[in-house]
């Protein structure tokens, strides 16, 4: 039978096991809003979304019905369950046998996971006392690098003696086990002396918090020339540093855009946190793992990553960014200048230097080319085509058209070959009917006016307004509706920015109007009354949507009915010369064939 502690203590690790947000997105949806996710809340009928969910506090509230509570009380109102229930259901969720009978191992692993955070709890405690209560060059090694007793105590930074069993006497004083001390990774024995000691000795400390708050291990720098220079908890039952990340503790409450800054150490977090830049995680002395990465998702969207400037820290960030990119996060790398890792620029430039370099932080992908051109001379034509050749490979693996192009645009620059060409080794389809390019803007004017005779350009801004007056349709269309939907650069441009700010109740013409967009596009939106715009419902955008999508189709066939064309003229030709045809025929059957399966899609809109 299971005792009240017993039982006490599973309900504990069952709720740190099932993360709120998670729980709750299986049964409902939820959108991120700021540092919360919000919600149309299920225990009452309501228009506009009053249910909010935090996950740092791990709890809910509708502040319509004034229902709320823990990952337990939502499961029990959601299912109609009691408690024990609830448990149960999510017990089963996080792998945890939960029955009258539960298994002597289960219960001894629950204990001992309890047992662990309690030991290093009090180990924090002590390496904090010993920091601060006596002198020691622990202290003065943190006062050099420039932090305050305030930064010291609100990351619980300490220092472990110069001594080979000052804890462990001191945890065996609390009652504490040295066999268990052991298994925690505090104490080391060594068993061929039946010899205890310290793991860590005369070193800085820095606690390492799961997410949730409770102390898990720690990282200990050294102060002489001894190695390792940082030394790190080992495997326990509590600590897998392939899974957590130093500061997230502290830093998921500050999460600003969606966008977490991403470092290597934890001088860095600490210098950087000092200097008010918060929204910060580092990783706990290993390469980026992708379990970090997963739990990076939980909480941003966005990364940029602020590693050391050296080689080993260029090639750590390489490495970072195909795993961030494999968890579904948008990557950008900020620049340190002349510095070697944030610690420095941070203390050179301050935090407006610092502010200012994450605004211009370079999209991955730029940081990829920059690399790679280094180990090219571009001087020499055969190195500088080996160069286009590698980088066009990382362009093609780019969703988006206007990254593309955009990236295009950078590497013809680099490399002074035309923009044509490099488009067309990256797989963009220039349309004969109409261009995109900025630097064509008289040849852009003419064409988009044919497109307004067409109607088509005006069912697009239609479209565009209709996502900027009204936060309820826009939410309801935006997951099913892709950039690359549309046919004008305009329209692909304000639809990105709508993407990026969709969390706005309205989105003004000014905000559209610091966009790279004509002044033509600007005035065909303004043209289009608001009354009108009002009266739309789902039913009727959903109109505009397959509207565009029967406008892309025509274009499309409009395409390949001129290739054909072209093709035609080629094959009267080949045929005069006597040439062989085959190539060409079965050019314009493909075409022709996939003319008719636009035909039958433009049917079934």
């Amino acid at each position: 039978m299971i005792n009240l502690n017993d039982l006490k203590d599973i309900i504990e690790e069952i709720k740190s096991r099932c993360d709120i947000v998670d729980v709750i997105s299986d049964y409902m949806h939820i959108e991120k809003s700021g540092s919360n996710y919000t919600g149309l809340c299920p225990f009452h009928t309501e228009k506009t979304g009053s249910f909010m969910v935090s996950k740092s506090k791990q709890i809910y509230k509708c502040f319509g019905c004034n229902a709320g509570g823990d990952v337990i009380s939502f499961v029990m109102r959601w299912e109609n369950v009691d408690f024990m229930e609830a448990v149960k259901i999510l017990a089963k969720r996080c792998g945890i046998t939960l029955n009258r009978n539960i298994s002597e191992e289960e219960r001894q692993k629950i204990q001992e996971i309890n047992k662990f955070r309690e030991i290093h709890t009090e180990a924090a405690r002590f390496y904090f006392a010993n920091l601060l209560s006596r002198k020691n060059p622990g202290y003065e090694y943190l006062k050099k690098r420039g932090l305050s007793d305030k930064i010291i105590k609100r990351f619980g930074l300490g220092y472990s003696l110069n001594s080979w069993n000052s804890l462990m006497n001191h945890l065996l004083a609390k009652g504490y086990d040295k066999a268990d001390l052991v298994k925690c990774g505090l104490v080391t024995h060594k068993s061929e002396t039946n010899k205890y000691y310290d793991r860590f000795r005369n070193r800085v400390m820095f606690p390492i918090f799961n997410y949730n708050g409770k102390v898990i291990g720690f990282g200990g720098r050294v102060l002489d020339d001894s190695l390792p220079k940082y030394l790190n908890s080992p495997e326990t039952l509590i600590f897998n540093k392939r899974l957590n990340l130093y500061g997230l503790n502290i830093s998921k409450k500050s999460i600003k855009d969606d966008t977490l800054i991403l470092v290597e150490g934890y001088m860095d977090l600490i210098s950087l946190y000092q200097n008010n830049i918060e929204n910060v995680v580092a990783t706990l002395g290993t390469a980026l793992t992708i379990g970090q990465a997963k739990l990076i998702r939980k909480f941003a969207k966005n990364v940029i990553i602020s590693y050391d400037s050296d080689q080993a820290g260029q090639n750590a960030t390489l490495r970072a960014i195909d795993i961030l990119l494999q968890a579904d996060i948008k990557v950008k790398i900020l620049n340190l200048k002349d510095c070697k890792d944030p610690d420095d620029f941070i203390k050179k430039y301050g935090f407006e230097g610092y502010k200012k370099a994450i605004d211009e932080s370079d999209y991955y992908i730029k940081f990829k080319i920059d690399i790679l051109k280094n180990k090219y001379n571009l001087q020499n034509d055969t190195q500088k085509m080996s160069f286009v050749e590698e980088a066009t490979l990382l362009l093609r693996k780019l969703k988006s058209p206007i990254e593309k192009d955009l990236y295009a645009k950078y590497l013809s620059d680099l490399t002074n070959i035309s923009i044509e060409s490099i488009r067309a080794n990256v797989g963009i389809k220039v349309k004969s009917n109409y261009n995109n390019s900025k630097n064509n803007t008289n040849n852009r004017k003419i064409e988009q006016m044919s497109k307004i005779q067409n109607g088509y350009l005006k069912v697009e801004a239609k479209f565009i307004k209709l996502l900027m007056e009204n936060k309820k349709l826009r939410n309801s269309v935006l997951m099913d509706y892709e950039i690359e939907d549309f046919l004008f650069g305009d329209t692909k441009e304000i639809f990105d920015y709508i993407i990026k700010n969709k969390e706005l109740d309205k989105i003004t013409i000014d905000k559209i109007k610091s966009l790279n967009i004509s002044e033509e596009y600007v005035k065909t939106i303004q043209s289009i009354p608001i009354e009108e715009i009002n009266t739309y419902t789902l039913e009727g955008t959903k109109k505009i949507i397959d509207q565009i999508r029967k406008n892309i189709i025509d274009d499309e066939i409009k395409s390949m009915s001129d290739e054909i064309k072209q093709l035609s003229n080629k094959l009267e030709l080949l045929k005069k010369n006597n040439d062989n045809t085959k190539e060409v025929d079965d050019k314009i059957m493909n075409l022709s064939l996939e003319i008719l399966k636009r035909e039958k899609i433009k049917k079934d809109l």
